[in-house]
Parts: structure tokens; sequence; C-alpha cells
């Protein structure tokens, strides 16, 4: 019976993997980001994208901070590269030094961060 659950859990588990990478979609257009996942779709307009975090691991997550909300990727998407350079240049962010930012405790560390310059 464990056996069974077990590979009951690891069929699904990969059946909503599958299901929500084949949803989702982003698309860059003139005036911003439309993120289409599993269950929303949102539009991200350029100058509501406040910033970026790059999470390494195995997997890179790209998280992308807005006003309203959020949203992230990660290397599973082809170009993922190119997209995060298309949204740190229309959304007119610049890279923020490592030494700049202040860890806090218990805060995952990331790789890069992008802002608004001034900021």
């Amino acid at each position: 019976m464990k056996t069974f659950v077990s590979a009951l859990f690891f069929v699904v588990f990969f059946g909503v993997s599958l299901t929500y990478y084949a949803r989702t979609a982003i698309t860059v257009d003139g005036q911003g980001v439309t993120y289409r996942g599993m269950v929303r779709t949102d539009f991200f307009p350029f100058g509501d994208i406040v910033k970026v975090d790059i999470l390494p691991g195995p997997v890179t997550v790209y998280a992308v901070r807005a006003r309203r909300r959020g949203m992230h990727f990660t290397s599973f998407f082809t170009q993922h590269r190119r997209l995060m350079q298309l949204l740190v240049e229309r959304a007119g962010l610049s890279r923020l030094h490592w030494s700049q930012v202040a860890p806090q405790r218990g805060s995952p560390a990331s790789l890069g961060l992008w802002v608004p310059p001034g900021d």
C-alpha cells in the first residue's frame, strides 16, 4: 500500500508540474509583460516593475517584483536569460552591487538584484 501511495504521489506531482509549465507563458510587448500562469493572467507595465532578484541553485529562479504583485520564472523557460535582460532594460533597472544589500537573517541570498537607479 505504501508503495502504491508513493507512486501515486509521484504521478500527481509530475502531472501538476507538467500542467503548470504547459500553461505558463510570458509575453513581452511595447507596454509591458503579460504573465499567464496556471490560475491567473496578469499584466505588468514596465514602469511598475521595481526589482528583479536572481536566486541561483540547481534551477535558477527569477523573481520579478512589481508595485501590485509579482511573478517568477525559472531557467526551465527557453531563453530565460534574454527574458530577464529584456525586463531589466525596459523597466529601466540597474544592477545593485552585493555590498549594497544587507542580507536579512534567514533570507535566501540572491546572486543579482536589479532596482531602479537612485533607490
